[in-house]
């Protein structure tokens, strides 16, 4: 008789969900025993189906889903074809004891993990027209615009509107925060903290890479700038209660039903922004990336030269998608994703070649990748990382000056 896996806990009614695909972390290919994962920001579906937009405003109905397995059992046992971030999907979890394994991380309880449950039936909502069903159309684009703040409520500003926060004059400071598997930039004018460009935190799945001790740092009256919309790189903001009160400014991206919560929850202290701007040595630009569900590759990054010095803070833009004048001459720079895995090449180094990698040890997406660190060091750049390396211990790490 099969016992099922972690059979540990009093069996609940299944969950039927629609979500959309926040990461996809493929399989390591050296080895036939890793897994690849799923991550999926969700809504309950018979109550999406029942009240429609609205039930986006109750956190029992949404959820963050971790599912997990083998890219073989993924394709034999739902035919998914290649999951993409950005991918709708319906599924169902239970307590069966099966594989694959799933985790719900649901609003109302914080986002702290469920017990361990199974994936008992999933397909694609979009994506394949061969993989579709009658009506798929027509319920992506109502979720979609159930996670889209209406436009008349929330207007896209220029950019310059964010420029404004940092103002004119005084010495700049630009230190990358050690916040685990994760992204935070603080900005310090004249010694005094004034913002962040992105405010990340781990997921649950990666929270032991998070300090034992953290202190968010005090920045009253202050501002926020993010980079794009993963949760990696604004649930600091989130979780820190008096970061919620700071004004925000991101671009308007396509997100799931949790982000677009949070989105609500900020109010008008949230203003989409849009296009460059330039001011007091400072530069915004977007990445390129015409592609309508790439966050990454659509996302902001932020320059800042000062007496010939120019650094560069990426965001999670591969180079190959950043416009090269944010790219000229800079002697400073975060790498991309966290480290992780990327084709483009990095760009030659300039005086005092310092790239920084934030990300934290351990985490789930095997970063950093080997070759990308090779990569920044043949281009003459010094790696410094917020993670403990074999040379150095975890930490802040300033980019500027």
């Amino acid at each position: 008789m099969r016992v099922p896996i972690r059979k540990r806990f009093d069996s609940r009614e299944p969950t039927d969900y629609y979500g959309v695909v926040e990461e996809a972390v493929e399989a390591d290919p050296r080895s036939a025993r890793t897994r690849s994962f799923l991550l999926i920001d969700c809504v309950r579906s018979d109550r999406f189906d029942r009240d429609g937009a609205q039930i986006m405003e109750d956190r029992s109905a949404l959820a963050l889903v971790r599912a997990m397995s083998t890219p073989k059992r993924w394709e034999e046992q739902f035919g998914l074809g290649e999951i993409a971030k950005g991918d709708w999907l319906s599924f169902r979890v239970d307590d069966s004891g099966d594989v694959p394994r799933a985790w719900e991380l649901r609003a109302d309880n914080n986002y702290a993990a469920g017990p361990s449950r199974s994936i008992k039936a999933m397909r694609r909502i979009s994506g394949s027209p061969a993989m579709s069903q009658p009506g798929d159309d027509a319920l992506v684009m109502n979720l979609m615009a159930a996670t889209s703040i209406p436009l008349k409520q929330r207007p896209r500003v220029s950019a310059s509107v964010a420029m404004q926060q940092l103002h004119l004059g005084g010495r700049i400071e630009i230190i990358i925060l050690d916040v685990g598997q994760a992204s935070a930039a603080l900005i310090k004018r004249d010694g005094k903290p004034i913002g962040f460009f992105d405010v990340g935190a781990p997921i649950w799945f990666n929270k032991g890479s998070l300090p034992k001790t953290i202190t968010p740092p005090m920045v009253p009256g202050g501002f926020i700038i993010l980079s794009h919309w993963d949760f990696d790189h604004f649930d600091l903001g989130r979780r820190h209660q008096p970061y919620r009160k700071l004004a925000w400014f991101a671009p308007d991206q396509p997100v799931g039903p949790n982000t677009a919560r949070f989105q609500a929850d900020l109010g008008n202290r949230l203003v989409f922004i849009d296009g460059p701007a330039s001011s007091g040595g400072f530069s915004l630009s977007r990445g390129t990336s015409t592609l309508a569900n790439d966050r990454n590759g659509a996302g902001y990054q932020l320059r800042y030269e000062e007496n010939g010095r120019a650094v560069l803070l990426t965001g999670d833009t591969g180079y190959d998608l950043i416009q090269s004048h944010m790219l000229a001459g800079i002697g400073g720079l975060t790498v991309p994703h966290h480290a992780g895995r990327s084709e483009a090449s990095p760009p030659a180094s300039v005086d005092p070649w310092r790239a920084i990698a934030s990300y934290g040890e351990p985490n789930s997406y095997r970063h950093p990748h080997a070759q990308t660190i090779t990569n920044h060091q043949s281009q003459g750049w010094q790696i410094s990382a917020t993670a403990t390396t074999p040379t150095h211990r975890r930490g802040n790490r300033p980019l500027f000056p």
